[in-house]
């Protein structure tokens, strides 16, 4: 059996083609992707026996088939026209991935700062000497830990069809900190900065731009010693993934492999976010001792349903195999937001407990909706070794991107001023990334 270098290459230079094609889709260059020519389609070689011509006069090693070895198993073998090799396979990977922070740069670029309660207006970010202290400028989880399951087989001997299903599961992550107002000098406070729109209307929208804290609205209110204030922030994110995929062969040499697939993604991204805190300070009109506990809470959730396509080519390189997949779907993100908060104050011994702590009051507090159009690309790769006749180890990367996600950072609205209804419902949507390595064992039968 030989393969025609020119046919490998047409088939390499195809999947390339086509993954570029759906990159440039996930970024909106389509205009590019139209000029690319169309490739032939690669015709499947059927081998046929060789008649031993030896006593013809010819030589052995002139008719004889190539003397490089194909296991069983490898991208092609052929036995009267019937591929000879693994009809099912079932791949479990362990994932070592990070995903895009819990940005906050569009709030106040920290829900907790650090001022002196001599300052004017202590803890605003306009102030000179406030330091944000955190989270800055969002929450970074660090490394998640998960696993991705693929089961997959042909329907075919000659395997010119099948199905394969893949599935990816992150742990539920978290972080957080404590800012101990306790351990800070006489003077030196942790508040919670926030902006107050002028009453002011340009182009039949408030100005905001005048730059406060939960302290300087304290002392705005008479307190005359410095409070004493301690929060805690924290967030939490679990991302799973799923999708089934029709494969089609388009294409099979003695090294290259080439199967186009089509199916249906879904995606889930639960994320969530909160402030609590508590601050100690002597009630102005009577000095008694005050002291207020609040939360802020926001819920997000993500899900993502889409038709999807795709494509992947598998090379053998001696030993190794190489694997490049890339897929992108295109379909509807329902998103989901739930916003909470509560603040109680108790003087001498008597409680009061009213909606809203510092980002949440009864104007953004309750549950917000949206849909909206959105696009899932992924790119997978990975490098493998058979360990036995029907087991691989390997090692492989993962990105994958849903263009459109409701981050709970994203819905915290740092306006307070209950005449425009501030703070007010976002329901704001960014991007969201997730990638990274993944160990891999492969079982073929």
């Amino acid at each position: 059996m030989e393969a025609g270098s020119g046919e490998g290459w047409t088939m390499r230079w195809r999947f390339w083609g086509m993954l570029g094609a759906v990159l440039s889709l996930a970024q909106g260059i389509s205009a590019q992707e139209a000029r690319r020519q169309p490739v032939p389609a690669v015709p499947v070689e059927t081998i046929a026996a060789q008649p031993d011509m030896i006593g013809a006069g010819a030589s052995k090693a002139d008719n004889q088939l190539p003397e490089e070895p194909f296991a069983h198993g490898e991208l092609l073998d052929y036995t009267n026209g019937v591929v000879v090799g693994p009809q099912f396979y079932t791949e479990l990977d362990y994932l070592i991935w990070w995903v895009s922070k819990n940005d906050l740069s569009e709030v106040t670029l920290s829900l907790v700062t650090q001022g002196q309660w001599s300052n004017p207006a202590p803890g605003a970010l306009s102030q000179p000497g406030t330091k944000l202290v955190g989270p800055y400028p969002g929450f970074d989880y660090g490394a998640f830990k998960g696993g991705k399951l693929i089961l997959g087989g042909w329907l075919d001997p000659e395997q010119t069809v099948g199905v394969e299903f893949s599935g990816v599961l992150l742990e539920q992550r978290s972080v957080g900190q404590l800012y101990n107002g306790h351990e800070l000098s006489p003077g030196t406070i942790y508040t919670n900065p926030l902006k107050v729109p002028y009453p002011v209307l340009v182009n039949g929208l408030p100005v905001n731009s005048q730059q406060t804290s939960t302290a300087a609205l304290l002392k705005n209110s008479g307190v005359l010693g410095a409070p004493v204030s301690s929060f805690t922030t924290h967030t939490g994110l679990q991302m799973w993934t799923g999708d089934v995929n029709w494969m089609a062969n388009w294409g099979r040499t003695e090294y290259q492999t080439f199967d186009l697939l089509f199916g249906f993604r879904q995606m889930q991204i639960q994320e969530g976010l909160s402030l609590s805190g508590s601050t100690v300070y002597a009630e102005p009109v009577n000095g008694q001792r005050t002291v207020q506990t609040g939360i802020d809470s926001v819920a997000s959730t993500n899900s993502f349903y889409g038709g999807q396509f795709g494509g992947r080519i598998t090379e053998r390189f001696g030993r190794f195999k190489l694997d490049v997949t890339g897929k992108i779907a295109l379909g509807g993100v329902s998103q989901n937001v739930l916003i909470t908060g509560s603040n109680t104050s108790t003087v001498g011994g008597f409680s009061t407990t009213t909606p809203g702590y510092v980002y949440t009051q009864t104007s953004n507090i309750g549950r917000s909706t949206a849909r909206h159009f959105a696009v899932l690309p992924e790119i997978y790769t990975k490098v493998s070794l058979p360990i036995t006749e029907h087991f691989n180890l390997g090692i492989g990367y993962s990105f994958m991107y849903l263009s459109s996600v409701a981050r709970s950072g994203l819905q915290l609205d740092p306006v307070r001023n209950a005449a425009y209804d501030r703070p007010t419902r976002w329901m704001k949507s960014d991007g969201f990334w997730a990638q990274g390595v993944m160990f891999t064992g492969e079982l073929q039968f």
